[in-house]
């Protein structure tokens, strides 16, 4: 199997989208406040691809071959949403939501779902904001669906402190980390029911969430809390049944700190939280567990790391000259898909 690794440093426009084999599974990482362009690719010097470069569209979250994208410089009432099939180059612009009158506010969070294994139709999920008289919030859902049509309501307004913009599918809803102690949680897109997700303990005494990482790969969701200056910590899977969170590896990145010194950031503390120098670009399932890993981002380079063997490689260095100590990519979104024949 082939990996390749999609970098584009302008978030005004999606480029170098990869179409590759069928079983070939790709990360596209979304970057921000940057200028240029880098791609990277394990092994291969040049992986076919094709473009869609569109003024201002930026990737919102990737869903088993679709990708859902926005124009997110516009103003968020002339806002406009897309499902794009990066393998066909076909898009489809989503209706606009009825505004409405009233307190409606703004959107504040749109979801992908989509599981080809279960039907050719997609499901779009949007979280509308509505302001209370009192000054505060409730959220609204409502559900597009590609064989439908129209937007629908679902539900009641409610009451949540979960923020809605990060919404990861899996196992048929979308789920949503709460940054603090309260409830996360998951919407089903087939009963259309809101349920609470139970999440992994946190130390006694903190009162939020870092939520290090959150994604779905092969089927599998993950997560990954980081408290402090760790390069030691758990990755956990959550179970179909939603009974628990269960450790499913242990990462040691000291191996990776003593061969690269430079994640050390000399001027911090080591108590501090800055004081290692990483990031995790994706978590990738392989078809055997023993090919699973981590695409970690240290200063200057992009690593592979093994998550069964805690085995390292490096698979690519970033040019152009590196501020020791920091990251060129500090803030990072990174989204997987597999090649999908699905009309949008």
């Amino acid at each position: 199997m082939n990996w390749y690794y999609y970098v584009y440093k302008n978030p005004s426009s999606i480029k170098n989208i990869n179409v590759v084999e069928r079983k070939v599974i790709n990360v596209v990482v979304n970057l921000t406040m940057k200028l240029a362009e880098t791609m990277f690719s394990i092994k291969s010097k040049n992986p076919p691809f094709r473009k869609l470069d569109p003024s201002g569209i930026g990737i919102v979250q990737s869903c088993n071959g679709l990708l859902l994208c926005s124009n997110f410089r516009a103003r968020l009432h002339n806002r406009k949403y897309y499902v794009y099939n990066p393998t066909t180059n076909k898009f489809s612009t989503l209706p606009k939501i009825d505004e409405g009158g009233g307190n409606s506010v703004r959107i504040h969070g749109m979801s992908l779902a989509f599981d080809p294994a279960k039907s050719p139709h997609y499901k779009v999920v949007c979280v509308r904001q509505l302001g209370l008289d009192s000054g505060e919030y409730e959220y609204q859902f409502e559900v597009y669906s590609s064989e439908t049509g129209p937007w629908r309501k679902c539900g009641e307004p409610f009451t949540t402190q979960v923020n809605f913009e990060n919404g990861v599918y899996w196992n048929g809803a979308i789920h949503w980390v709460n940054n603090g102690i309260g409830d996360s949680l998951y919407f089903n897109t087939d009963d259309q029911n809101l349920r609470i997700m139970p999440m992994p303990p946190i130390p006694d005494g903190w009162d939020w969430r870092s939520n290090y990482y959150f994604g779905e790969s092969c089927d599998h969701l993950h997560y990954i809390e980081i408290i402090g200056p760790q390069i030691q910590f758990n990755v956990y899977e959550m179970r179909r049944d939603y009974s628990e969170w269960f450790i499913k590896y242990k990462v040691d990145l000291m191996p990776v700190v003593a061969m690269y010194p430079g994640m050390i950031r000399n001027n911090f503390d080591p108590t501090d939280w800055y004081y290692y120098a990483f990031s995790i670009f994706s978590l990738v399932r392989g078809e055997k567990d023993e090919d699973s890993f981590l695409v970690l981002q240290i200063p200057g380079k992009a690593i592979r790391y093994n998550l069964v063997y805690q085995t390292f490689e490096m698979i690519h260095e970033f040019a152009g000259a590196e501020v020791e100590g920091s990251l060129r990519f500090p803030s990072t979104n990174g989204f997987q898909y597999i090649e999908s024949l699905c009309c949008v």
